[in-house]
């Protein structure tokens, strides 16, 4: 394992020669270590710099771990290995990424290093594992070259385990000698044997990668080769890879946002481009292409465009904000692309005095922002356009409104008959000064013939899964309004990489209920309804299914809500529509 080649300086002088060096590096009367190997001066300056005590082992200990492929595929290797540095009083180590020492049940302990202590260069100084980490690469130091005194009677060897097909580290495998056992040896030779040990365990896990991980890795270096210096990260829902760039830029809440958008792409299949504001980086693009990995999954590839430039149409931050928008953002809470855009077209609305048709999926808010927009007006008459008696109380409202002007505040206008629409429409044409705010969840001949009158300026609202970072505001929002409570970290990034099918609506039955549970100021994961995972994974369709619940929704609008009708107009039974309405409701859809 080892080969013996003489040395041009004996170990007692050598060990003299660099202690003398290192007492007046320490006590700052030199800073020149010229006369050491390169890596080991720049590793003195390191741990000096990071106050380590040359004489005092701090004994830190820290949470580190070795995923479990790593581990399984290193043990015959490193049982084998640490069978050979026991004959000569040596033992061999496996450490973590973070430079926590793991307890292998293969290996023998070692009673002066616990597991969980720490081999970083800023926790104990100049060591095998420390400085490799540092370094990014296999090292070796003589026991003259180490740091503290504790750690000089030992010959350290350390090399990296790193994953097959990017550059992070899965493992460092390190190899300890006592000087004392082994005397001279070539330590380049003892190095490479090291690093063919790590070398042949990096081939068996690539051998042992399946075929979907293979897939998806594919596309991740295909899409980094091509995107240059954009942030790329590549999932399947159980595995994640990211390049330097995204490791350097995106933060954890970032990175939930992210999750959450991919999550949808491979539910659907189908890829998709969105405008964000990312906590750690500001404006980016997030374009999500998905991966074919098998007949019936789908893993997806994020490239993270940072600093994206305000687009056509977008208004950039002024100098002064507009009159009503400080009071818009105390009521509205969000910071997407989408949201700085309603906020704009909300602002413009209410200065000046525009009719407004406000459009988006059931729960995504609104009502409440057609609510805020009317009182902003001075007041609104609000009515229901599901109620049938919506004509007969706009006209009493009129009668009985002596300036015969308003708000009229028209909710569920998408689901008004066209005769009714035409009775509203005469009544506004009849005289006075009405402006009407409308909500909808998209665009009907009853919507058609208001606007057709009024002239309103469209506002589309996006559900929350289209506006990610808008959710632990929301949350928070929620929170404080329901009893002055905070969202712990775990659960904001648990909401915001949810789906929320009936997006604000249940993002606040969801928090309220956890605020109910919650016995201190904060709430935690524990807290959260027992139903709300159920509910949520349970809220993405496939592409046959989201296809079916548009049209069942397009055909009960056209019939009125008359299931008879719609279920005639779809060309199915009504046992079968009724089952099919009763199933997308248990999985979270309105209808």
């Amino acid at each position: 394992m080892v080969s013996v080649a003489t040395r041009p300086m004996s170990a007692p002088s050598a060990l003299r020669y660099t202690d003398e060096i290192r007492d007046r590096f320490l006590n700052r009367v030199t800073d020149d270590l010229s006369s050491l190997r390169p890596v080991v001066a720049r590793s003195w300056r390191r741990s000096r710099a990071a106050g380590v005590d040359g004489q005092t082992d701090r004994g830190y200990i820290e949470e580190g771990r070795v995923d479990e492929r790593t581990t399984s595929v290193a043990a015959p290797h490193l049982r084998k290995l640490d069978e050979m540095a026991s004959d000569i009083g040596g033992y061999v180590s496996l450490t973590s990424p973070n430079g926590a020492l793991v307890k292998a049940p293969f290996l023998r302990d070692d009673s002066d290093f616990p597991p969980g202590y720490s081999l970083l260069e800023a926790s104990c100084g100049s060591n095998g594992e420390g400085v490799a980490l540092e370094e990014g690469r296999a090292v070796w130091l003589s026991p003259e070259e180490h740091f503290r005194d504790d750690m000089r009677g030992n010959w350290c060897f350390a090399s990296l385990i790193r994953d097959p097909f990017h550059n992070r580290v899965r493992g460092v495998i390190g190899l300890t000698l006592p000087a004392a056992r082994v005397g001279q040896l070539e330590p380049s030779a003892t190095l490479l044997m090291l690093e063919n040990v790590t070398s042949r365990i990096e081939h068996e896990i690539e051998t042992l990668m399946s075929a979907r991980e293979r897939t998806l890795m594919r596309e991740y270096l295909t899409t980094s080769r091509r995107r240059g210096a954009a942030a790329v990260i590549a999932t399947d829902g159980k595995h994640s890879i990211m390049n330097a760039n995204a490791s350097a830029s995106l933060e954890g809440a970032d990175l939930s946002v992210i999750a959450g958008y991919t999550k949808g792409v491979m539910s659907t299949g189908h890829g998709l481009s969105a405008q964000v504001v990312l906590s750690g980086s500001g404006p980016a693009t997030i374009d999500v292409a998905p991966v074919d990995l098998s007949a019936s999954s789908y893993g997806a590839v994020a490239v993270i465009r940072l600093g994206t430039s305000v687009g056509a149409g977008q208004r950039a931050c002024p100098a002064e904000p507009p009159a009503h928008e400080a009071s818009l953002r105390e009521r509205l809470h969000g910071q997407s692309m989408s949201f700085q855009r309603l906020i704009a077209l909300t602002n413009t609305a209410i200065e000046q005095r525009r009719s407004v048709l406000i459009l988006g999926e059931p729960g995504s808010g609104k009502s409440h922002l057609a609510e805020v927009i009317a009182r902003a007006r001075g007041g609104e008459l609000h009515l229901d356009a599901r109620h049938g008696d919506v004509c007969r109380r706009f006209e009493a409202a009129r009668a009985a409104h002596r300036e015969a002007s308003g708000v009229l505040m028209l909710t569920h206008a998408d689901e008004l008959s066209t005769t009714r629409a035409c009775d509203i429409a005469a009544q506004l044409r009849s005289g006075g000064d009405w402006t009407i705010v409308m909500t909808a969840g998209s665009p009907s001949d009853a919507t058609r013939v208001l606007s057709d009158v009024t002239g309103p300026l469209e506002i589309p609202i996006a559900p929350l899964r289209r506006r990610r970072e808008d959710i632990p505001l929301l949350a928070n929002a929620i929170a404080d309004e329901v009893g002055d409570r905070r969202l712990s970290r775990k659960v904001l990034s648990t909401l915001t990489d949810s789906d929320w099918p009936r997006n604000v609506t249940q993002l606040r039955q969801v928090v309220v209920d956890a605020a109910a549970h919650c016995r201190g100021i904060e709430i935690t994961e524990t807290d959260l309804p027992e139903g709300f995972h159920r509910v949520l994974t349970g809220g993405r369709l496939s592409r046959l299914e989201d296809a079916e619940l548009v049209e069942i929704r397009s055909a009960l609008r056209e019939a009125g809500g008359n299931r008879r009708l719609a279920a005639e107009i779809l060309e199915i039974g009504r046992s079968t529509l009724y089952r099919r309405m009763d199933y997308f409701r248990s999985r979270g859809f309105d209808i």
